[in-house]
């Protein structure tokens, strides 16, 4: 009606005077129809059967045969549905931060990046976890999207040797066979001599390692060395795309730090011991320049509980050299059974995990990463393993209860079934076991993570501006 009625005014413009009549006719028959609405004219005519005339029925809505106007209170509590469940949905994929400004809180960490460029301090990240960050995975991604956006350009810290190091891509590792080593699993009286990675590794003489700069990720910048107390005669001889020198391992301290590159690109460094049968090497870091290095370590089958054998004087003293601003720890992968009643023991364990680190690392904000999806061959075939969201319940709680923050990696990988997704979709995302991410899939779920990092940092910023 109102196209006809603005059709007929354009025709009245161009001055053909067709305007008034019409409009009077069309108004007449709008308030014939509209009086009609309000009378019977539902009748019969011999074989002709009429129908009521509703003129409003187009803006009425219907409920069980009767016409209501649209209540506006149904209309504003929907809103307040939706706007809920999208807060909600938010929060389940967000980093919830569930600290103030107190030992623990996520704070700490977006603090130090946004104090970088006026401090020219580095930020450093510890991430901790099992089989599921190994080789580097997930890792690498996450600190590559950081130094993109921050600066920076290393792998960050290395161990000694590695079962892995055949794996990993942004270093190339190689060692001789003769190192001793020892690790959280290892029996008898070896938990004090424990570095942060979960390993010590004490040399025969003769004993060396090597490490590779990949082309796709540039020379070795400054690089340096971590070892127990040492003694002055204890050596390494130190080679460095062919140029050697020798250097003592005479630190005291319970950690100690040996600059073996602070200038010039290094293709290849190797490092040689001698007469340090009886000192504890922990690894070697590759850095360079102000921005975020993401330290990885990884330890395969390792439920995160066994980490408190690692003495605190070694992580201090870890702490005093890196000063650390980020904690991570993704665990729950080998925690995680079939139908188990209860998981008490392992939100007691995991508490005292968390404090354990909260202790060492005063001023590190602490991220609980949780579980991922992971998958079991039931009776339909592939399905997410029922145990894996009372885990992912507990590493949540825990995170409550001890102020720490928590990333929801199961929610954000899709919920239920979403590892058979990530196996059997088009793209593969993880690996046959159903458990384990590929490549690909640890950079998809490292862009995931970032990205809600970067969401509370932008937050941070917003309320300190």
């Amino acid at each position: 009606m109102l196209i006809g009625i603005l059709h007929l005014y354009n025709m009245q413009e161009k001055g053909l005077n067709y305007f008034k009549q019409p409009f009077i006719l069309v108004l007449a028959v709008a308030i014939l129809f509209t009086a009609l609405s309000f009378v019977n004219t539902n009748f019969s005519v011999t074989n002709y059967q009429t129908k009521k005339i509703d003129f409003f029925s187009e803006i009425k809505i219907q409920k069980l045969g009767v016409a209501f106007p649209l209540p506006p209170v149904v209309f504003t509590n929907s809103i307040k549905d939706s706007l809920a469940a999208i807060i909600k949905a938010k929060q389940l994929l967000a980093v919830n931060n569930f600290a103030a400004d107190s030992a623990g809180s996520i704070i700490h960490f977006y603090r130090a990046l946004a104090n970088m460029k006026l401090t020219g301090k580095k930020v450093r990240v510890a991430y901790f976890g099992d089989s599921m960050i190994e080789g580097d995975l997930l890792t690498q991604d996450l600190r590559s999207s950081f130094q993109k956006g921050f600066g920076g350009r290393g792998v960050g810290f290395v161990p000694i040797t590695s079962i892995v190091a055949g794996f990993r891509q942004t270093i190339t590792h190689s060692f001789s066979k003769d190192w001793n080593v020892f690790h959280l699993n290892s029996d008898g009286g070896t938990s004090a001599m424990l570095g942060l990675s979960g390993y010590v590794f004490v040399p025969n003489d003769g004993s060396f390692v090597r490490y590779t700069a990949p082309k796709a990720y540039g020379n070795f910048g400054i690089i340096k060395l971590y070892y127990g107390a040492g003694n002055s005669s204890a050596i390494i001889n130190v080679n460095k795309d062919g140029a050697s020198s020798s250097l003592k391992l005479d630190g005291i301290a319970t950690v100690n730090e040996l600059v073996l590159n602070e200038s010039g690109a290094v293709n290849a460094i190797t490092i040689s011991f001698s007469g340090a049968s009886a000192v504890k090497i922990y690894g070697a870091s590759f850095e360079s320049g102000a921005g975020v290095y993401v330290d990885n370590y990884s330890f395969r089958g390792n439920s995160g509980l066994p980490m408190t054998k690692i003495p605190y004087s070694v992580m201090q003293g870890f702490n005093n050299k890196m000063q650390y601003d980020l904690i991570v720890l993704h665990y729950g992968l080998n925690v995680v059974g079939h139908n188990v009643k209860s998981y008490q023991w392992y939100k007691a364990g995991m508490e005292a995990m968390v404090k354990h680190f909260k202790n060492a690392f005063p001023n590190a904000g602490i991220l609980i990463v949780s579980l991922g999806d992971k998958s079991y061959r039931g009776a339909a075939g592939w399905e997410t393993e029922p145990d894996v969201i009372k885990v992912v319940d507990v590493q949540k709680q825990v995170a409550k209860e001890q102020g720490v923050a928590f990333w929801n990696a199961y929610e954000n990988m899709g919920g239920y079934n979403s590892m058979k997704k990530w196996v059997e979709g088009d793209t593969v995302f993880a690996n046959k076991d159903y458990t384990h991410l590929n490549h690909k899939g640890a950079k998809k779920m490292s862009d995931i993570f970032y990205k809600k990092l970067m969401e509370g940092y932008a937050d941070y910023v917003k309320v300190m501006e």
